[in-house]
């Protein structure tokens, strides 16, 4: 209490002393992405010879060790284990000496088709082989190929992705198929709803191709809602790569969303080259790191996709 100079006493009225602004804090540092721990399951191509596997399996495994991954790199080689065996097409390709000089033909008005077919295949007489190469007899050789062995390669990966996943011990493993490694993993994963993993990825894969001609088994061809795998899926291609393919128009669902991730790269080489240059790029590693983290019961994991700069498109208005 206070008394005043009347003798009247009142209440004190206490002035709280002067605000002072709070300095602003010091923004918070970003916080490091974990680096990714599991076993990656590299599933390759069809060409692959065992010296080619461990060729890519050095690469691969050089790539996880300059990143400083906790993670196991395995390449089994289904391709020795299932009695595929793939000769050389370029040996039935007919020769008869060294091609000529290019023609240089003096095109004017008249020239009719049958001429140009005339001249077409003058030409490639005896160029064949790089005819062949361009129609895409490689890729052809091997889906048959595939298609004859398909239950003793799938037979062969199932048995190595069931111990690769008891050797990992609770942590992650995610199979990475490469090429006709991409047609074999998708394929395996159409028919294994309860396969050990959380997620896959494919690199320079023909699988959506294939899915356009209803030629993997496990996925029938379904326009209108389509199938899809029981893990998130990542699907990597390069625009230089000729021999990858676009996924995710080919599989949006019926609620209009895509059910797997298409990320494009750009290697910068010429083809074929490209087709073998994916190692060599960041945002692939950056997308795997991505991928290790995602897991089954999360439908499209379309934020993760986002937050990474992938793009998960709705489908347009009809």
């Amino acid at each position: 209490m206070v008394t005043t100079a009347g003798g009247r006493s009142r209440s004190a009225r206490i002035i709280p002393p002067p605000t002072v602004p709070a300095a602003p804090s010091a923004p918070s540092a970003p916080t490091a992405p974990t680096a990714p721990s599991g076993v990656l399951f590299f599933v390759h191509g069809a060409n692959e010879t065992s010296e080619g596997v461990v060729e890519n399996l050095a690469r691969i495994e050089d790539q996880v060790r300059a990143r400083g991954w906790d993670v196991q790199v395995v390449a089994p080689e289904w391709r020795r284990h299932s009695g595929l065996r793939l000769g050389n097409w370029r040996k039935a390709v007919y020769r008869r000496g060294r091609p000529g000089r290019v023609p240089i033909p003096s095109l004017r008005a008249g020239v009719g088709k049958a001429a140009i077919l005339r001249m077409a295949t003058d030409y490639y007489e005896n160029r064949r082989e790089s005819l062949l190469d361009a129609l895409g007899a490689q890729l052809l050789a091997d889906v048959i190929g595939y298609q004859l062995h398909r239950e003793s390669i799938q037979g062969v990966l199932k048995k190595e992705l069931r111990q690769a996943a008891a050797a990992a011990r609770g942590r992650p493993v995610l199979p990475v198929g490469l090429s006709l490694g991409g047609i074999a993993l998708v394929d395996l994963l159409g028919a294994w709803p309860d396969a050990p993993i959380q997620a896959c990825v494919t690199v320079g894969s023909q699988a959506p191709l294939l899915y356009t001609f209803d030629a993997i088994p496990s996925l029938p061809y379904d326009e209108s809602d389509p199938p899809h795998l029981p893990v998130p899926w990542l699907n990597v291609y390069d625009s230089r790569d000729f021999l990858s393919f676009l996924a995710e128009p080919l599989f949006r669902r019926s609620d209009g969303l895509a059910s797997v991730v298409d990320l494009r790269v750009h290697s910068g080489k010429d083809f074929p080259r490209s087709h073998s240059a994916y190692w060599e790029l960041g945002p692939v590693w950056d997308a795997i790191a991505t991928a290790f983290t995602w897991r089954r019961t999360e439908p499209l994991t379309v934020k993760a996709a986002r937050d990474l700069g992938f793009e998960a498109r709705r489908a347009p208005a009809r």
